[in-house]
């Protein structure tokens, strides 16, 4: 073997000479010497080998046996095609020796049975009248980047599936603002083709309409700064001039090493959602007034028939008159108190937001019923936590809030008791109110039906002052929550935004 391997030594030099052998130059070594060239076929960190032309392995190097698994006498036995996976049998091209050189990539099966993938690259040796006498193959273990390239793809496939195929319109933007691409939802959704919009730049794009501009800069001035735009309800302009309902969406796109190579705006359609949105919300309404002309008819009747009945009785000339007088003016004062409140409620409020000290307007309204209070043995604790103090609010409409629910609560105190007011903030983002008394409490099943309209649980109360208070609250976009316990006390908490 030692025989044949020098004997093929002038081989490998004219290779060499031609530039092959995986970039091993003549001019580094000395050409008077083949066991060199000999140490370079068998040492070389590349897969090398000399193959007959028809095709049997001649001689194989360690890279090649170490890489495919394969002796050096397993290969001597066997040809290239033996060692090739089914899909690659086809006759390979070089081996008809019309071409000096060929580079291909091809599956070979390792000796243990699993596929690796090699980059072959194949250079033909001629006599001296042209013809093939040997082949020469260099071959490099490619199976770790063909892997990766199939994952990618595999991804990149399942991105553009992703992509195409959402029923949301996606449209992708490179760094300057240009659109890249749009898919087939944005045409259906939009109207607008995609050659009406690909490469036109984002302040030109045609479905802004101007009612929106000041919301569509503040959204790219957002993502152009590598942050995220989500869920932001607003409208586009379809192609016919229409306006289309939309949640948007926009997310910077990062490349692998995390730098912003442009953004990805995504528009969900919720046309139909809004519609029936406002179904629910008209039969919502109409149940709801439904539920109140009910509560006012019978409110309303009770005073009204014993008014009538008095009159009744004055027309007959029995009974006494001023008697029969204090309770019609008390009957027409209840009905008076009635039709207040539920224009408080009805009546559209003008709201006069300014920034204004908790702490003021509480003291402001426990000093109003601080009278109340020392005659029913109520005693007010007060506990204004560090932190932010001022907020924007109607003040007089908070007032009345307060004021309804701490007169509820020493009306709710016969024996007396302590009523506590803390006020915290424990973010930068809303206000916390608490009121704690030690009344009579409120049963369980009847916490989930306060605001609900004339339902109360004081013996002369309408129903219609926590109703009041929750629209209040819920216009400066505030939250209420009432906890109660029979015989121990009522807790109700309220949180309201630094702004509204």
């Amino acid at each position: 073997m030692k025989k044949e391997k020098a004997a093929l030594c002038p081989i490998l030099l004219i290779c060499i000479l031609r530039g092959g052998l995986g970039g091993y130059m003549a001019k580094d070594l000395d050409i008077s010497q083949p066991e060199l060239f000999a140490q370079v076929f068998e040492y070389s960190p590349i897969g090398m080998a000399l193959l007959s032309t028809q095709g049997r392995w001649l001689q194989v190097n360690a890279s090649l046996c170490r890489f495919t698994g394969y002796t050096e006498s397993d290969f001597l036995a066997m040809t290239i095609q033996d060692i090739m996976h089914t899909d690659d049998l086809e006759r390979d091209p070089f081996l008809d020796g019309k071409k000096d050189n060929f580079q291909m990539e091809k599956r070979f099966i390792h000796k243990n049975g699993f596929t690796i993938w090699v980059l072959l690259a194949i250079h033909c040796m001629r006599d001296e009248n042209g013809q093939p006498l040997y082949f020469i193959a260099q071959t490099k273990d490619i199976t770790e980047r063909k892997l990766a390239e199939e994952a990618l793809k595999a991804k990149t496939e399942q991105l553009e599936s992703f992509i195409e195929n959402n029923a949301d319109a996606i449209l992708i933007f490179n760094n300057e603002g240009f659109v890249q691409r749009v898919n087939e939802a944005f045409v259906h959704i939009f109207g607008w083709s995609k050659e009406e919009v690909i490469g036109v730049e984002l302040h030109l794009l045609p479905f802004i309409p101007p009612e929106c501009s000041e919301e569509f800069k503040h959204s790219r001035e957002q993502v152009q700064t590598g942050r995220s735009v989500n869920g932001v309800e607003t409208k586009r302009l379809h192609k016919n001039g229409n306006l289309v309902n939309v949640l948007l969406t926009a997310s910077p796109i990062l490349d692998g090493k995390g730098k912003q190579i442009g953004w990805s705006v995504i528009f969900r359609d919720i046309t139909e959602w809004k519609i029936a949105q406002e179904h629910l919300q008209n039969s919502e309404k109409l149940s709801v007034a439904g539920q109140l002309a009910a509560g006012i008819a019978h409110e309303i009747r009770n005073p009204i028939t014993s008014i009538k009945g008095f009159i009744q009785l004055m027309k007959s000339g029995f009974g006494d008159k001023p008697v029969y007088f204090d309770i019609m003016t008390s009957e027409i004062e209840r009905i008076e108190l009635i039709l207040s409140e539920l224009l408080i409620l009805a009546k559209p409020q003008t709201i006069k937001f300014e920034r204004k000290d908790i702490r003021v307007l509480l003291s402001q309204v426990m000093t109003l019923l601080d009278s109340q209070a020392i005659l029913n043995n109520v005693e007010f604790l007060a506990e204004f936590k560090p932190g932010a103090t001022h907020l924007y609010c109607d003040e007089n409409q908070l007032k009345q809030v307060f004021i309804n629910f701490i007169k509820n609560s020493i009306e709710s105190m016969r024996d007396g008791g302590k009523i506590t007011l803390e006020v915290s903030s424990e973010n930068d983002q809303e206000m916390m109110i608490r009121l704690a008394d030690q009344g009579c409490g409120i049963p369980k099943e009847a916490l989930s039906k306060l605001g609900q309209p004339f339902y109360t649980t004081k013996e002369n109360g309408t129903g219609l002052g926590f109703m009041v208070s929750k629209k209040i609250i819920e216009n400066h976009a505030g939250k209420i929550k009432v906890d109660s316990e029979v015989n121990k006390g009522t807790l109700i908490e309220i949180m309201l935004p630094f702004s509204s």
